[in-house]
C-alpha cells in the first residue's frame, strides 16, 4: 500500500482547518446576525407599547391646539352650521397661554443677566501647583528663604545647591503653614469657575454648528416654555456631541494665475449642540411616572431620503444598512399617523397635500438602558465581565433594522431629556397645560359670546307672522318693507290678523355678565388679565398700592413655574454642559470641583423684593437726616435695574451731570437777567426818565451783571468752565 506523503497530509489537514474554521466564522455570522434581529424586535416592541400608551394623551393634545388656534370640533361646528348658530370663537386661551409664555421668559431671561451660575464648592479641590503659583504663597516663600539667608549670613555660611533645594523645599513647607490656604483656594477656585461659566455661555449662544442654522439657546427654551404653557410639558435634548470641522477661506492661485478664495478645513473640534424637542417626537417609558423613573425615551424623526445619505457619513452608523434599505424601499416607508393627519388638517390651507410622504423614512432614535449582552448583540464590544451590567446607550432604528448602537459618551447624563412641566402631576407622566385647565371656562365663554351674538341679531329687528291663506295671490310675505301694500282675499280680514309682529328682547347684559364670570374664574386657574396690562381691574386693583399687592399675589404662581424651570431644565442642564467640558474640553485651566446654581427663582424673588423696598428708600430722602447719606446716582441705577432698562445708556455721567447742571444754571441766570432787564426799565420808565438816560442806567446794569456771571464762572470747575 502506497503511503500520502507527508506535505500533502499536512496541506489536507490545514484545508480542513480552513474549512471549519470558515463554519465556524458563518455561524458565528449567522448567530450574531440572529441576535441583532431578535434585539431589533425586541426594541420595537417596546417602541410599540410606549406609542400606544401616548394615543389618549395626543388627543387631550389635538383638543388644546385646536383650542389654542380658536377652531371648534368638527361635530361642534357642523351643529353650529345647522341650527345656523354664530360660529365666534373668542380666542382667551391663546392670549392666556401666550402671557404666560412672555412673562416665564421676562423672568427666565433679563436682559443683564443670566439664569444660573457655576460656583465653587465650599471645599474645593484645587491642583497644588496652582495654590504654589498664587502671589500669597510666592511673597510667603521669599520671606521665609530671606529669614533663612538672614541666618547664615550671621554665621558667615554660604549654602551650597544641594543646601539650597533642601532650604526651598523647607520654605515652601512653612510658607504653606503660613498663608491662608482656604481663602486661596476659594479665589483661585472662583476665578476657574468664572472661566467655566464664559466657556458655557459663549457654547449657549453658538446659533450655528456643521454649517447648519440653530436656533439660540433662548429661542429653543421659549419653545420649551411654549409647549409646557399650551400642552403641559416641554422637552430639551442635550447636549449632544458633535465633531465640527473648523473650516477657513483663503486665497490661491488657480492653474491661469488667478487669485481664488478656497474653503480650507483647518482641524474640527468637539462641541456639544442642544434643541428642544416637540413632546410629538418624544415616547418616554410608560412605567415612569416623573423622568427620573425612565429606563428610555424614544424619539421619532420623519427624514427624507437625502437626509438618510447625509447620515451614512455620520461616525458610527452601518453605512451597508441604510442603503440596503433604501434600495428597498425605494418611496419610503413612512405614513401619515392619526394624528399626524389630524394635526396637518387644523390647517385649511393644506388641504389633501398633507397626505403626501413620497421618499420619506420614519427612524427612531433611543436613549436608555441596555445590558451588555445587549450591546454586544448590537454590534458594540463589552467584555465577557460586563454582559450582565446595565449601561446607558444609544440606539437607531430603519424599520426593524439597527444602524447605530453606542454606550452613552457622555459621563453622567445617561438619557439626555429634560422634560419641563407645567405643574407636576404624580398620577401620570404627561400633566395638564393651560388650554387643558381652560376647557370649562374657553366653552363657557365661547357660549356666552355665541349667544350674545344669536340675540344681537334676533332683537335687532322684530319677527314677523304671516297668515298665508289671508293673502292674495301673488304676495311674497318674504318681501316685507316699509310703505308695502299687502292684498288680503277674504272680507272682514285687517292686516293684525293677517301679519302679526314679535320682538325678541334683548339679553346682552345677561351674556356679559357670563362673560365676565367665566373670565374670572379663568383668571383664578391661570394669570389675571391686569398681567398683560389690562386696566379694567377694580376694587383694590384702582389704587397703585393695591394693584402692587395683586401683583405681588398673581406672582406667586409665577414663582412655581420659574421654580420648576430651575429644578427640571436649567440645572440639569447647565450641570450636564459642565459635565462635557470637564470631559471633552482641552482647556485645563476652566476645569474645578463647581457646583451649578439656577437663579431664576431667586432673582424673581429679589427683584420683587427691591421693588417694593426702593420706594421707602426714596422716601427717606426727604427726611434730612437721613438724606446726606444716601447716593443719589447709585440709588437710580438700582431702580433701573428692577426694570431691566441699561442704566449706562441713560445716566449721564460725572461729566456729563456737571455740565448739564451748568447748562440750567447758565439758562437760569439769562431768564432772571432778562426779568432784572425788563423791570428796571419799567421803573426807569416810571421815574421819568429820558430813553437816553434808560439806556444809560441798563448799560450800568448790564455791565454788573457780567462782571457777577464772571465771577460766577471762574468759581466753577474746570469741567464746567470748558464747557
Amino acid at each position: 500500500m502506497s503511503q500520502i506523503p507527508l506535505e500533502a497530509e499536512n496541506e489536507f489537514y490545514a484545508a480542513m482547518e480552513r474549512e471549519d474554521a470558515e463554519q465556524l466564522e458563518r455561524e458565528a455570522r449567522a448567530a450574531a446576525s440572529a441576535r441583532l434581529n431578535a434585539l431589533a424586535l425586541q426594541l420595537k416592541r417596546e417602541f410599540s407599547t410606549a406609542e400606544s400608551s401616548r394615543r389618549l394623551i395626543e388627543e387631550r393634545w389635538l383638543e388644546d391646539l385646536m383650542q389654542y388656534r380658536g377652531q371648534y370640533p368638527a361635530d361642534v361646528m357642523e351643529r353650529l352650521k345647522k341650527f345656523k348658530r354664530s360660529q365666534v370663537y373668542y380666542r382667551m386661551t391663546t392670549n392666556k397661554v401666550d402671557m404666560m409664555v412672555a412673562r416665564l421668559m421676562d423672568l427666565l431671561f433679563p436682559a443683564r443677566s443670566k439664569n444660573w451660575a457655576i460656583q465653587p464648592t465650599p471645599d474645593p479641590e484645587i491642583p497644588g501647583e496652582l495654590v504654589e503659583q498664587s502671589p500669597e504663597f510666592m511673597q510667603a516663600v521669599q520671606e521665609v528663604m530671606a529669614e533663612q539667608m538672614q541666618l547664615l549670613q550671621a554665621q558667615n555660611a554660604v549654602p551650597d545647591d544641594l543646601a539650597m533645594r533642601k532650604m526651598q523645599q523647607m520654605a515652601m513647607q512653612e510658607a504653606m503653614r503660613r498663608i491662608d490656604l482656604d481663602t486661596i483656594k476659594l479665589r483661585i477656585a472662583k476665578a476657574c469657575a468664572d472661566k467655566m461659566e464664559q466657556v458655557i455661555d459663549d457654547q449657549l449662544k453658538e446659533s450655528s454648528a456643521g454649517g447648519e442654522f440653530r436656533p439660540s439657546w433662548q429661542q429653543h427654551c421659549k419653545a420649551v416654555i411654549f409647549s409646557s404653557c399650551l400642552l403641559g410639558m416641554g422637552v430639551l435634548k442635550g447636549p449632544l456631541v458633535e465633531r465640527r470641522e473648523l473650516r477657513k477661506r483663503r486665497p490661491v492661485s488657480d492653474a491661469s494665475g488667478r487669485v481664488v478664495w478656497d474653503e480650507q478645513v483647518m482641524g474640527e473640534e468637539i462641541r456639544p449642540y442642544y434643541e428642544a424637542v416637540p413632546v410629538w417626537e418624544v415616547y418616554p417609558d410608560p412605567g415612569a411616572l416623573e423622568p427620573r423613573q425612565l429606563r428610555y425615551v424614544w424619539q421619532v424623526h420623519l427624514k427624507t431620503d437625502k437626509d438618510l445619505w447625509d447620515l451614512m457619513t455620520f461616525p458610527g452608523f452601518d453605512a451597508s444598512a441604510i442603503e440596503g434599505y433604501l434600495k428597498e424601499h425605494e418611496n419610503g416607508d413612512a405614513s401619515l399617523t392619526t394624528y399626524e393627519s389630524q394635526k396637518r388638517n387644523l390647517n385649511d390651507a393644506n388641504g389633501n397635500l398633507g397626505a403626501v410622504m413620497d421618499k420619506r423614512f420614519r427612524v427612531y432614535e433611543r436613549w436608555g438602558y441596555l445590558t451588555g449582552q445587549e450591546l454586544r448583540d448590537a454590534g458594540c464590544e463589552v467584555g465577557d465581565a460586563d454582559l450582565y451590567h446595565v449601561f446607558p446607550s444609544c440606539v437607531w432604528m430603519l424599520g426593524d433594522t439597527i444602524i447605530k448602537a453606542s454606550v452613552n459618551p457622555l459621563e453622567g447624563v445617561d438619557i439626555p431629556f429634560f422634560f419641563y412641566p407645567y405643574q407636576r402631576d404624580e398620577t401620570s407622566f404627561w400633566p395638564e397645560g393651560i388650554a387643558y385647565r381652560l376647557r370649562s371656562p374657553q366653552a363657557g365663554i365661547n357660549a356666552a359670546v355665541r349667544a350674545a351674538q344669536d340675540n344681537t341679531a334676533w332683537s335687532s329687528g322684530p319677527l314677523f307672522g304671516v297668515n298665508m291663506q289671508a293673502l292674495a295671490e301673488g304676495e311674497d310675505p318674504l318681501d316685507i318693507s316699509s310703505s308695502r301694500v299687502l292684498l288680503f282675499d277674504k272680507a272682514g280680514v285687517n292686516i293684525n290678523q293677517a301679519l302679526s309682529v314679535a320682538v325678541v328682547p334683548s339679553c346682552i347684559q345677561e351674556n356679559l355678565t357670563q362673560v365676565k364670570f367665566w373670565q374670572e374664574c379663568a383668571d383664578e386657574i391661570s394669570t389675571p388679565r391686569f398681567n398683560a396690562g389690562d386696566g379694567r381691574v377694580s376694587g383694590a386693583g384702582e389704587t397703585a398700592s393695591g394693584l402692587s399687592m395683586l401683583m405681588g399675589a398673581s406672582n406667586i404662581l409665577l414663582k412655581d413655574r420659574v421654580k420648576d424651570f430651575d429644578e427640571y431644565v436649567s440645572a440639569p442642564f447647565i450641570r450636564a454642559m459642565y459635565r462635557f467640558n470637564m470631559q471633552w474640553n482641552p482647556r485645563e485651566e476652566i476645569k474645578g470641583d463647581y457646583e451649578v446654581v439656577a437663579t431664576g427663582s431667586q432673582s424673581l424673588i429679589a427683584k420683587e423684593v427691591r421693588a417694593q423696598q426702593v420706594p421707602g428708600i426714596i422716601s427717606l430722602m426727604a427726611n434730612p437726616l437721613f438724606a446726606n447719606r444716601i447716593k443719589e446716582d447709585e440709588l437710580l441705577k438700582v431702580t433701573l435695574e428692577q426694570t431691566d432698562l441699561p442704566a449706562e445708556r441713560i445716566l449721564r455721567t460725572e461729566k456729563e451731570a456737571q455740565e448739564h447742571q451748568h447748562q440750567q444754571m447758565l439758562m437760569q441766570a439769562l431768564a432772571q437777567a432778562e426779568a432784572n432787564v425788563q423791570a428796571l426799565t419799567a421803573e426807569l420808565g416810571r421815574q421819568g426818565l429820558s430813553p437816553e438816560q434808560v439806556q444809560q442806567q441798563l448799560m450800568l446794569a448790564l455791565a454788573q451783571s457780567q462782571q457777577q456771571a464772571a465771577q460766577a464762572q471762574s468759581e466753577q470747575p474746570m469741567e464746567g468752565t470748558a464747557a
